[in-house]
């Protein structure tokens, strides 16, 4: 395990002081560029927080989140209507259950971003791959390229023509059911997605904001590290110098009193 994946399977309110004794150590090994990076490693939002603690005490959970979701692109692709209804109830299960495992008590904001993450994990492989890694920062790491109700639907087998009067019907039933669940799911995930995206702008900023000033605050806290160091070479530097006066006027007035005596 690398020093960052500890760092973010750290609780999360070590995280700050672990990465700034993790880039002393970098600068410290003459490793600058690392010191960098790690310096503009995010403190973990208490959703993200809750995902990274998730995938290193429960993994299964996350296996169970990543094989729904290569079943739903895997019924999609099929254009398997009866499938698709089946998953997506499996899939709507399985969010809630990864909430409550994840935590309790949560805010209704953080639930939310609990659940945008989790189906955004299921809809993507990118993103469940990001989220396996255990090392999110916020929401918006999972990034999404495609997900499956956006896969081209592949057309279901063809049954035989029973008669002239009837060819394809079966076919074209099937395709047209799979596309009518496959709309209804895209509106349902792009719904709780606007939703989620708002509650999620306003905190997220909220948390780019703090996190400059704990920046700004952690260089005002080495400049003041290096100062206490330079007050204190400067004092041991005065008391040295003090005893070294205090010697001279020592022989100085023994001197005077020497000359005074003859």
């Amino acid at each position: 395990m690398s020093d960052v994946d500890e760092l973010y399977g750290l609780p999360r309110e070590e995280f700050v002081p672990a990465r700034r004794d993790l880039v002393k150590r970098l600068r410290a090994a003459g490793d600058r560029d690392a010191a960098a990076r790690v310096e503009k490693l995010p403190k973990p939002t208490t959703s993200a927080w809750l995902v990274n603690r998730l995938v290193r005490t429960d993994p299964a959970g996350v296996d169970d989140l990543v094989a729904l979701g290569d079943d739903l692109r895997a019924a999609h692709t099929q254009a398997d209507g009866a499938r698709l209804r089946e998953l997506a109830k499996r899939r709507t299960e399985l969010v809630a259950d990864l909430v409550t495992r994840a935590g309790t008590d949560l805010s209704e904001s953080i639930t939310r971003e609990l659940e945008e993450m989790f189906t955004t994990a299921i809809a993507d492989e990118a993103a469940a791959a990001t989220l396996r890694a255990g090392r999110l920062g916020s929401v918006r790491d999972l990034q999404v390229e495609q997900t499956w109700p956006g896969l081209t639907l592949a057309p279901g087998p063809t049954a035989p023509a029973a008669s002239p009067a009837a060819p394809r019907r079966p076919a074209r039933s099937r395709s047209r059911e799979a596309l009518a669940e496959a709309k209804a799911l895209v509106k349902d995930a792009e719904s709780h997605r606007a939703e989620a995206d708002r509650a999620v702008t306003a905190a997220e900023d909220a948390v780019t904001a703090a996190e400059e000033r704990v920046r700004e605050l952690n260089a005002e806290l080495d400049a003041a590290e290096h100062a206490e160091l330079d007050a204190r070479r400067a004092l041991q530097t005065a008391r040295r110098d003090a005893k070294a006066a205090e010697r001279t006027a020592g022989q100085a007035w023994r001197k005077l009193q020497q000359v005074e005596a003859e």
